[in-house]
Parts: C-alpha cells; structure tokens; sequence
C-alpha cells in the first residue's frame, strides 16, 4: 500500500508560480493598474532599493486599488507603498502547503511572495494555487479508494 506524505509532497515551489509581475514600491498607483490589466493579474509584488540589490517589501492587488485608492478617493499621485499590504508575509520554496496554510490564515492574506535565502523574489503562491493543489489531491485520493485511473 503506497503512502501518501501531504507535507513531502506539496511544497511551495510547487503549487506556486514564478511568473511574477513586479513593481518599484515608488511606482503609481495608475501604473500598478495598468500593468495588472497588461499582465492579466490580479496582483503585484512592490520591490524597494536596498543594499542587497531589489527586494520584495509589500503586495497590491487589485482589491486594493478598488478599496484602498478608489472607494477613498486617493489621489493618482500616490505611489504603491501608500496602499501596499505590509508587513510583507513571504515563503521559502520548500515551505509545506500546511504552513503555507497557517501563514495565510494567520496573516489574512491570499497572496504570498516566495523567497530564497537572501530575501529575492522567486515566486508567489496563491489562495487560489493552495485550493487547486488540495482539489488535486482529493482526485487523486478519490480515485485511489475507488479503484479508479485519474482522468487526464
């Protein structure tokens, strides 16, 4: 009988994406808007000028422009480190989707930056990634307790 180990294997690397729009924190909140609807996201990852090169410091997203600039009526000038969500909850590439669970919840966000050692930006994993990964999971043990071949 084959064992099944969630925590081995579903790791942050991979059920997240390294495809990562990103922009200058300093950038405004226009640009933000334009490059989500150019890029087809729901969100972007503010980076900031550091000594150790550009590093991530918040997240905006979609809602947050809705919310946060829109509904208060901020003006356009304002940059995306006056709406960004901070402090900035990242991962690592082999964080478990548990934690990734636990940190989400922990945190109330729904998009998590995934980072390596020195704090760079190599991907982001989503509420979304986490559900279709379980979702996954749940076919594949579905199929296993019937008998079943998975559908491709």
């Amino acid at each position: 009988m084959a064992y099944f180990s969630l925590e081995m294997a579903m790791r942050a690397a991979d059920i997240g994406t390294s495809r990562v729009v990103q922009l200058n924190e300093s950038s405004t909140i226009c640009e933000a808007a334009r490059t989500m609807r150019q890029h087809d996201v729901g969100c972007v990852v503010t980076m900031k000028n550091t000594l150790a090169g550009m590093l991530p410091s918040g997240v905006v997203t979609d809602r947050d422009l809705t919310i946060r600039f829109l509904a208060n009526d901020i003006g356009q000038e304002k940059t995306l480190r006056d709406i960004q969500s901070t402090p900035l909850v990242t991962c690592h590439a082999d964080t478990t989707i548990d934690e990734i669970i636990g940190m989400m919840l922990g945190s109330d966000v729904r998009r998590m930056p995934i980072v390596d050692d020195q704090d760079q930006l190599i991907g982001i994993v989503s509420l979304d990634d986490v559900m279709a990964a379980l979702a996954e999971l749940m076919q594949r043990v579905s199929c296993a307790l019937t008998g079943s071949r998975e559908l491709d």
